[in-house]
């Protein structure tokens, strides 16, 4: 058995994306970088794991880039019941959907790459919920994308959108680089979109780069948050263009199935690492510990390696991503989610229980000095106890629910109270 998917790149042709073998196993997966890709001058590397080079890669550093633009969990199931595919085809699920992915990235089989344009919906209005089989199930939305070739990475349901120049919402036609990614409120923890709204927020407040989001409600009554893409940019000659990114599982060459430090994935540190390997600057250095430390903060327990970004300009450049999937999952029930962080900081059991103890030991494993740990813990609980009352309030005036977000501000502010006085003794 072979398959085979043109990789794009900045609309470009970058290389070949091959599987030769019939168990379909990682180590049959292989990527070759295309001859006049790399003798264009502007030519980027798909990432920190595949530099630019004339031999190929082979086995799970190629399998492990490539299956993070998936979905997970319920999302992917969803979809490849859909697709009438085995869930655990990972290749299979790329040639269906990788049309349209995080970042600057286009998977196409042979001659795909040019067909026809497909009519997008008129608005978000028209999406039904027969559309998404009475929407009685998580990954519902990501169904509607689909037919158009669209793959979002996550567990949580979402779809990729445009918000054309009259405010609607609708699916993007062939190739059309979309703006937004919509999430619409989870089945299983209610006000989920809620609680990210508020994250994003108060993150933005307090001074952190973070994805711009907003909180909607589309097909009359469904709530939903909307997150415009940090992966788009202006094109000078008008429209959207596509950044290229990746996630640090990505560059740091994991599998999505290995995002949890605890199953083996990546922790804090060696993210670090990777940002002073890169050689990104003092600011993203701080900007990745201040991510880490407003995190803790808020009760992010989630906050696990794909969910740090890496965007790469036309210059060759890497720069850290603007945060995003920032939520205080401390909020939702305990009997539900984990309280035990994705990426270990000290000896801390729970994400509301770190302790400046736990800041130290973490300090001496990143190689920062202790005191300047301390100093942005200190800093940032400051600024989050400023600012958690307006972020609730705004929020409210703009639609979000009144008790939820005066429940979580609640839940934040006590605890970055108590991560402050631990810091302080």
């Amino acid at each position: 058995m072979s398959d085979r998917l043109d990789v794009y790149l900045h609309d470009h042709n970058a290389g070949l994306l091959t599987i030769d073998g019939p168990l379909r196993s990682p180590e049959e997966w292989a990527f070759t970088y295309a001859p006049d890709y790399l003798a264009r001058p502007d030519s980027v590397a798909l990432s920190a794991s595949l530099p630019l080079r004339e031999t190929r890669f082979e086995g799970a550093v190629v399998r492990n880039w490539f299956c993070n633009l998936l979905p997970e969990g319920a999302v992917r199931t969803a979809i490849s019941n859909r697709l009438r595919l085995p869930v655990w085809d990972d290749f299979g699920l790329l040639a269906a959907i990788g049309g349209e992915c995080a970042g600057a990235v286009s998977l196409h089989g042979p001659g795909a790459a040019t067909a026809a344009v497909l009519p997008p919906l008129d608005s978000l209005s028209d999406m039904t919920l027969s559309d998404m089989d009475d929407g009685a199930q998580e990954g519902g939305f990501a169904l509607l994308g689909t037919p158009l070739r669209l793959s979002l990475a996550g567990a949580q349901d979402k779809i990729a959108i445009v918000l054309d120049a009259s405010g609607a919402l609708r699916l993007p036609a062939f190739d059309e680089p979309s703006s937004h990614i919509l999430k619409p409120d989870s089945f299983r923890f209610r006000h989920l979109c809620d609680l990210e709204a508020f994250g994003l927020a108060l993150a933005a407040a307090v001074g952190l780069s973070v994805a711009s989001a907003r909180l909607v409600v589309i097909g009359g009554d469904r709530r939903a948050l909307l997150v415009e893409r940090y992966d788009r940019a202006q094109a000078p000659t008008g429209g959207l263009m596509r950044l290229h990114q990746e996630d640090f599982c990505q560059a740091l060459g994991y599998p999505p199935e290995l995002k949890y430090q605890a199953q083996g994935g990546p922790s804090l540190v060696q993210c670090l690492e990777l940002v002073r390997r890169l050689r990104l600057g003092p600011v993203a250095l701080q900007g990745l510990l201040d991510w880490g430390v407003f995190n803790a903060l808020i009760g992010n327990a989630d906050a696990h390696a794909k969910n740090l970004a890496l965007l790469c300009g036309r210059d060759r450049r890497w720069r850290l991503a603007p945060f995003y999937d920032l939520v205080p999952t401390m909020a939702l029930p305990e009997r539900l989610v984990e309280r035990s962080p994705a990426l270990r900081i000290g000896n801390a059991a729970r994400i509301d229980a770190v302790t400046a103890d736990d800041w130290r030991e973490f300090a001496g494993e990143a190689g920062f000095a202790a005191q300047l740990v301390a100093a942005r813990v200190e800093a940032l609980s400051g600024q989050v106890l400023v600012q958690a009352g307006a972020t609730r309030d705004r929020l409210i005036s703009e639609g979000g629910d009144a008790a939820e977000l005066g429940r979580v501000a609640a839940l934040v502010e006590a605890n970055a109270r108590r991560m402050a006085q631990s810091a302080g003794n």
